[in-house]
């Protein structure tokens, strides 16, 4: 099931939620001690198998064995003096798990969210070793493994951000609370139904006739998956925040305004978040961090990279894109370290103001270019691509490649206006579109900062239901979320 969708939207949630609530007030009634949440844990972890198996059934032994074999290890930890065992038995069975399945799956598709779900295991397995966390209950644990707003895409969840959370009673309904992430899933259904699969359109129609494109298509192709995959996937997750947050329970936050970034420092604090600091904390650092001298730091840093392009897919090219971002990332850490100490440019505030932009434009053309491998189907049509941009081939933007943008709300607009018959109308939208986009990724403000200072009333109510409206019309040509595949 997927949260743009028709059943979830009108039938899973609102009962879901009314479940849940109802299930909390009548464990506070009947209940006694430690007990009296447990009733709505049950309830949440039922409806969340529910949702995960909805479309799939077949996968739901896969995430059960694996929450039962975890939740086991973790609680034989408890018990024994011989940690490094279990949690070395524990590593190499999730590791093999996805491995198995999503490289050598042949015939046999990987179960959903078979990535997100591990790391959330593999977290559990490392803090129960660090004796972080200690007697995790059964209901607790699914709930941190399973809880659906986060099984499929993340955000990746550490036991520090949920399991306390999940301990609690329970939160009584809060309509405020309710309100603004009400808001906040609205949101993100706007960005996937009507920015980011408008923008999948026209990525689609150019990698399906790259010889085709001239440069000034193959210009708008990059962009626009750069585009579509940050709303694609922050649109998820500001909807998973959303659900979340009416449930009473808060997810960390995955996106931060990413391609506002200087530098490719900057960019990985601000883009999938939760997976950078998994790899930070359990990889990262456990290789040695910058405890072992500069060499062996850039080195971890690239071993970071690989491994994450490797998790990304099979294929080569997802290799590229993450030896790309590995290689500027030393570069810039090495240049970072270098300027420690140094006095700071005296120089007037114009001019730095001036050097950041160019260097926030830099940085997004590099990730860009990065993001052409990460679309590809192989390394050699991602060069395809830079090669037919590099040529610098340009004239009139295809047709239909602008078609794509062509939304029939507002085409329907130009032609009241008259101006469907002048012979450059069909590219007013896509113009439009895309310059409006990169505006608000550059200086517009990160949804989940909006939210928080939106103060209820009839003006963003009347917004927010016009989106939602608007998103719900659209439902029906809205394909799956990119990240599912990951």
């Amino acid at each position: 099931m997927l949260f743009n969708s028709y059943e979830f939207v009108f039938l899973f949630f609102p009962l879901t939620m009314a479940g849940y609530f109802f299930c909390l007030g009548a464990g506070r009634r009947l209940g006694k001690g430690e007990g009296r949440g447990s009733l709505g844990k049950a309830f949440l972890l039922a409806a969340s198998l529910l949702f995960y198996g909805w479309s799939r059934p077949g996968d739901l032994p896969a995430l059960i064995g694996s929450m039962a074999v975890n939740y086991g290890l973790g609680r034989q930890m408890e018990r024994t003096c011989h940690k490094n065992t279990v949690l070395m038995a524990g590593l190499f069975l999730n590791l093999a798990m996805l491995v198995c399945f999503k490289y050598f799956g042949g015939a046999y598709p990987a179960p959903l969210g078979i990535s997100f779900f591990t790391f959330t295991q593999i977290a559990f397995l490392m803090e129960c070793y660090r004796e972080s966390i200690k007697e995790v209950k059964l209901l607790s644990y699914g709930l941190y493994v399973g809880f659906f707003p986060k099984i499929m895409q993340g955000p990746i969840a550490l036991p520090g951000d949920m399991m306390g959370q999940f301990e609690k009673e329970g939160q009584a309904v809060c309509w405020e609370r309710i309100y603004r992430n009400l808001y906040l899933f609205v949101l993100g259904m706007f960005k996937k139904v009507l920015i980011a699969d408008t923008l999948g359109g026209a990525v689609d129609f150019g990698y399906a006739g790259l010889s085709t494109l001239n440069s000034g298509d193959g210009l708008i192709v990059m962009v626009s998956y750069t585009l579509q995959l940050y709303f694609d996937f922050s649109g998820y997750c500001d909807m998973a925040m959303g659900i979340a947050g009416m449930l009473g329970f808060d997810l960390p936050i995955n996106f931060r305004s990413p391609y506002k970034a200087a530098n490719i420092l900057e960019f990985w604090k601000g883009w999938h978040i939760t997976l950078t600091r998994f790899f930070t904390q359990y990889l990262y650092i456990p290789l040695g961090g910058n405890r072992k001298g500069i060499g062996r730091t850039y080195l971890n840093c690239l071993a970071v990279f690989f491994l994450s392009g490797l998790w990304h897919g099979a294929g080569w090219q997802f290799i590229v894109w993450g030896m790309m971002h590995g290689i500027l990332y030393v570069i810039t850490r090495a240049f970072k370290d270098r300027q420690k100490g140094k006095a700071k440019n005296g120089r007037d505030k114009m001019w730095n103001r001036a050097v950041h932009g160019i260097c926030v434009l830099l940085t997004f053309l590099y990730v860009n270019i990065a993001w052409i491998f990460f679309r590809a189907p192989s390394v050699k049509e991602g060069f395809s691509l830079i090669k037919i941009i590099g040529s610098f081939s340009f004239g009139r933007i295809n047709r239909n490649l602008a078609g794509c943008f062509n939304l029939d709300e507002f085409w329907y607009v130009i032609k009241v206006l008259g101006m469907d018959g002048w012979q450059y109308a069909h590219y007013i939208l896509m113009t439009l579109i895309l310059s409006s986009l990169l505006l608000l990724v550059f200086f517009g403000t990160n949804a989940v900062t909006y939210v928080k200072k939106v103060k209820p009333g009839w003006i963003h109510t009347l917004f927010m239901a016009a989106l939602f409206v608007w998103s719900i019309l659209s439902l029906s040509d809205v394909g799956s979320f990119l990240y599912v595949n990951f």
